[in-house]
């Protein structure tokens, strides 16, 4: 069995769940996180609730489960890893564990707090500047928004040009894929993190309407010739602050190392072009 059928939380209120979680050794605190910390609660809102425990039995990443019959996705984060976040000696990627916990902090409706450790953080993220504590994306994750973005697309493009039904599905396919892709690839290259689709839309419309209007309007064409030009447009402005589209006749690569650089890439297009001499 991979999932727990009628699962005890779902007969139970928040409050009740709260109440019980409170109440056991191994939580520390309590926070609520998403539409209901940030006062968007509505009918189809989940619960978003993020569980500080001095220990796990088993890593956890990630958990869904349903409170009073309602979906909700439990967050759980350990004390020591907290402790790291507040020894204020690192600084932390926004993907990564610590990164992701920090910015959750930043609206989160703390409900229970043993230690205070969560209103420790969440004075970090509110009166200290984000360079303190998070790290801009690695060169590798801007140059990798920038390869996969303008490889997906110079694929698609090739492939649209076909009459064969298969490579035609193939585009529709990919186009649907990369419109979530392509909204990553904007915040990669703007070192902006990735908070999901909702955060997203909301920077956009506060930030860049007409990126948003742009999007929209992909979204909504159905047509496949005009939806691959949208599309084009909208990777055109996700990286215009690195760089232009490729164009006919250009060499790029992407190296089996997480770590690439600069350097790297320019050692392995120098090397093909040694291969043609």
């Amino acid at each position: 069995m991979w999932i727990t059928q009628n699962t005890l939380s779902n007969d139970l209120t928040l409050d009740d769940v709260l109440a019980r979680l409170t109440s056991s050794d191994d939580v520390d605190g309590l926070a609520l996180f998403g539409s209901r910390a940030a006062d968007r609660d509505n009918p189809i809102s989940d619960y978003d609730l993020l569980i500080l425990v001095t220990r796990l039995p088993i890593g956890i990443f990630q958990m869904l489960t349903h409170i009073d019959r309602r979906m909700a996705d439990i967050v759980f984060i350990k004390t020591e890893t907290v402790d790291d976040v507040l020894s204020g000696q690192k600084r932390f990627l926004a993907n990564s564990v610590e990164g992701m916990f920090l910015l959750k902090m930043r609206q989160a409706q703390i409900a229970y707090d043993a230690s205070r450790r969560l209103q420790r953080a969440q004075d970090l993220v509110r009166q200290t500047p984000s360079d303190d504590w998070l790290l801009p994306p690695a060169y590798s994750t801007v140059y990798a928004a920038w390869f996969w973005q303008n490889h997906g697309l110079y694929q698609m493009k090739r492939m649209a040009q076909s009459d064969d039904p298969a490579y035609l599905t193939a585009v529709d396919m990919m186009l649907l894929a990369c419109l979530s892709d392509v909204g990553r690839a904007y915040h990669s290259v703007r070192h902006l993190p990735w908070q999901g689709e909702k955060a997203a839309v909301r920077y956009w419309k506060q930030h860049d309407p007409d990126y948003l209007a742009l999007l929209r309007e992909c979204l909504a064409t159905v047509d496949r010739a005009p939806k691959l030009q949208l599309y084009e447009a909208l990777v055109a402005q996700a990286l215009g602050p690195v760089g232009d589209l490729w164009k006919p006749g250009i060499t790029a690569v992407y190296l089996d190392s997480p770590a690439q650089n600069s350097e790297q890439i320019d050692t392995a297009l120098a090397f093909w072009e040694s291969l043609l001499v």
